[in-house]
């Protein structure tokens, strides 16, 4: 017996009971809706099972719930009576020849129903021998057979044996054997409620890859610019290999990712009387250059610009280059107000141009290599600017459908400018001796692997999957780092998604990173890690309760300080030969400016729900996230719950061509970390760093020199006693985030 239009009937209905589902169930005036669908007497199958089957649609939870939100489903009166139908060929499909199915229907409200399926599922018929024949000559054949879905003493399951066709076929495939085909014949006993399942294959000759003949063409019409080598090179078949069909579909595919082929067409021909199998790869060319240019308006980077040139086929390779230009800051005094006040690094033009050469795959194997020429500049907002005339970096990746593998390497000459206060806080630097030799030109390579997994519905908006990554950052001076820059990071990054109804989307994540000396030992002290490689969070991204960057270590840069005498008093000024300390005040502003840690764990849970009005341009989120960054060593305190940083929030989603577009408010309770406070002198005052924290002991006199007075402060370390007051009111604890794209 055949299985195929058995099978192909219950696709029918089930593909039937979709479609039906999506035209059928919608309401109309006078419609009756469907509260509740149950059902009883199931045991082998789940009620989430059984409805994705039928068409009848309970109301979404939230509409249950509310009675006036989320989306309403309707009885369909034609649809209802074969939903019974479509529940016994599901059963009886699956072995459940006697399953019986009746339905109740309650009444709710006038203009609402619940409806029961009752099903009496009955014995099902149980499969007692498997037999695999024509496999003799096979020398796999213990392979082929192992794991099939057709089981000896499962139901006898016409799912389960049409896919035991298709991986006996599909293993024989990929062993060589590209004409294998297989048949299923099956024997059941009713009154014994047992069957034989038979499964006769023929295998076919083996087979091995013969000549790969290359036909090319360019786009409409045009001649081929992409030699016949490097498409040869880029599929990856050789004769005289095994013909194993999923490499066929993996030239097909590599072809594809290097972008350089509009349509790739890869197949076997007709076979010879040897063992011989020709294969013809047929490509059409792409357009071979592209241009692209953009530019937008954001809060942190102000008018910023992009520019790309892509050429395949250089070297006449089918390598690609790629010229890359990015600046940002443009016109940040005149076109974004207060950002350079804020900011000191926005008052400098940030850009990055880089030169990168992506070739086919090396040594056979799947990863690309990508070598990179870059200069750059860039700032982390209140923080430092880094700045780089050359660098060089050369990537080594791995993609497949769901993961991803990147293996580098990079080496840079930069520097790395920072306020006065961060270089003090951050690198012990806290004389202008210091900071200069943190500012002068020092080599920094790294070597890094990343790696990624993503298993969802959708790459944009995902409501079921799973997403995991994680990386690696290494230097030091065995590969080519200078002595001063040796550092281990690592960190790793998951989330899920669950759709808990129609209408709601739980949403979870978790990310934890940490920053180790270069022998990975996590209890190195005082270990130097430069600025661009520390740990950060707070922003759109992570604590939405914190602006950007600002969860975590930091210091402050109080706009005015007081002057205090020995004996405590407070005084208006001082004389040479005084002695005074500076402390900072209260009375006047303070700037910010995040040090990042070298450990750090974040937390975010959200609940995505569908907006009650215009739901398919607006969904509402509900979140909370959770985080800490901080610094290991002696006296800290160890990571415990209650010293999670915890901000709840609400957010407004609108679904746009470019993405998710969010706005998106958290409430902050907290008061800001306490951290040293520095006053920075103004250049024209000679530009010198004054500790000003409260109650520290560093005293201050002044000195004449040449018969100038100049202010000079005792050495020493700068106590992190300032800490700023929590915001007074409701309003003013609110932090406001604009951004495209889900916060993950």
């Amino acid at each position: 017996m055949r299985l195929a239009p058995g099978l192909a009937a219950v696709m029918g209905l089930m593909l039937a009971a979709q479609v039906a589902g999506a035209q059928e169930t919608r309401c109309e005036r006078g419609d009756t809706e469907v509260r509740e669908v149950r059902f009883s007497g199931n045991v082998a199958f789940t009620d989430d099972e059984l409805l994705v089957g039928i068409v009848t649609t309970p109301s979404s939870w939230l509409r249950r719930t509310t009675r006036y939100f989320g989306v309403r489903h309707c009885l369909a009166p034609r649809e209802f009576p074969r939903d019974v139908e479509r529940l016994r060929v599901f059963y009886r499909n699956h072995g459940f020849v006697e399953v019986e199915v009746d339905t109740v229907v309650m009444r709710v409200r006038d203009e609402a129903v619940t409806i029961r399926f009752d099903i009496t599922e009955g014995e099902p018929i149980l499969v007692d021998r498997v037999l695999v024949d024509g496999l003799d000559e096979v020398p796999e054949a213990l392979t082929i057979q192992r794991g099939l879905p057709a089981a000896i003493g499962e139901p006898f399951d016409r799912y389960a044996n049409r896919a035991t066709l298709d991986t006996i076929t599909r293993r024989l495939r990929n062993t060589g054997y590209p004409e294998a085909e297989a048949f299923l014949g099956y024997d059941i006993r009713f009154l014994e409620r047992r069957a034989t399942v038979r499964f006769d294959v023929a295998p076919g000759p083996r087979r091995r890859l013969g000549e790969i003949r290359i036909l090319r063409s360019g786009p409409d019409g045009t001649p081929p610019e992409i030699s016949t080598g490097a498409v040869r090179n880029l599929a990856g078949l050789s004769s005289g290999e095994l013909y194993r069909e999923r490499q066929l579909e993996r030239a097909k595919r590599l072809l594809y990712q290097s972008e350089a082929f509009a349509s790739v067409e890869v197949r076997p021909l007709l076979a010879n009387a040897d063992s011989v199998l020709a294969v013809e790869i047929e490509v059409t060319e792409a357009a071979l250059g592209n241009a692209r240019f953009g530019a937008g308006m954001a809060n942190l980077d102000c008018v910023r610009t992009t520019a790309e040139l892509t050429r395949h086929n250089i070297f006449q390779t089918a390598s690609r280059l790629e010229l890359r230009a990015r600046v940002s800051k443009i016109g940040a005094d005149q076109l974004c107000p207060g950002l350079t006040s804020r900011d000191p690094y926005s008052e400098t033009l940030n850009y990055y141009i880089s030169t990168t050469v992506t070739q086919p795959f090396i040594f056979r194997s799947r990863f690309v290599p990508t070598y990179t020429l870059y200069q750059e500049r860039r700032g982390e907002y209140r923080a430092f600017l880094r700045e780089a005339p050359i660098g060089v970096s050369a990537s080594f990746s791995r993609a497949a459908a769901a993961r991803s593998l990147n293996l580098g390497y990079s080496i840079e000459l930069g520097r790395t400018e920072a306020q006065p206060a961060l270089f003090c806080a951050v690198f012990n630097a806290c004389i202008a001796a210091d900071r200069e030799a943190l500012q002068r030109f020092q080599r920094l390579a790294v070597v890094s692997a990343a790696t990624s997994y993503a298993q969802t519905d959708d790459a944009i908006d995902p409501s079921r999957g799973i997403v995991a990554r994680g990386d690696i950052r290494y230097a030091s001076k065995f590969v080519g780092s200078d002595a001063a820059l040796e550092f281990a990071r690592f960190s790793l990054d998951g989330s899920v998604y669950r759709r808990i109804s129609d209408d709601i989307v739980l949403a979870m994540r978790l990310r934890v990173g940490g920053v180790v000396g270069p022998t990975f030992a996590i209890d190195a002290k005082e270990r130097f890690v430069p600025a661009q490689e520390r740990l950060f969070a707070g922003g759109p991204t992570t604590v939405r309760g914190f602006r950007q960057n600002e969860l975590g270590p930091a210091v402050y840069i109080p706009e005015v300080y007081d002057t205090v005498s020995v004996a405590g008093t407070r005084v208006s000024g001082f004389d040479v030969g005084d002695t005074v300390y500076f402390q900072a005040s209260d009375s006047g502003g303070r700037r910010a400016v995040p040090t990042g840690g070298n450990a750090m764990v974040v937390g975010n849970i959200e609940l995505r729900f569908a907006s009650p009005v215009f739901p398919e341009l607006l969904s509402l989120v509900a979140f909370a996230d959770a985080g800490r960054v901080w610094n290991r060593g002696v006296g800290v305190e160890r990571l415990r719950f209650t010293t999670l940083a915890v901000t709840p929030g609400f957010g407004v989603r609108v679904r746009t061509p470019v993405g998710q577009v969010r706005a998106d408010v958290g409430y902050n309770q907290y008061r800001p970390t306490a951290g040293a406070a520095y006053f920075d002198a103004p250049l024209t005052d000679g530009g010198a760093l004054y500790c000003v924290s409260p109650g520290n002991t560093l005293a201050v006199t002044k000195v004449l020199e040449d018969g100038i007075a100049r202010v000079v402060q005792a050495a020493g370390a700068c106590p992190g006693t300032y800490q700023p007051s929590r915001a007074e009111n409701f309003l003013s604890r609110l932090t406001f985030a604009f951004a495209i794209g889900q916060a993950f």
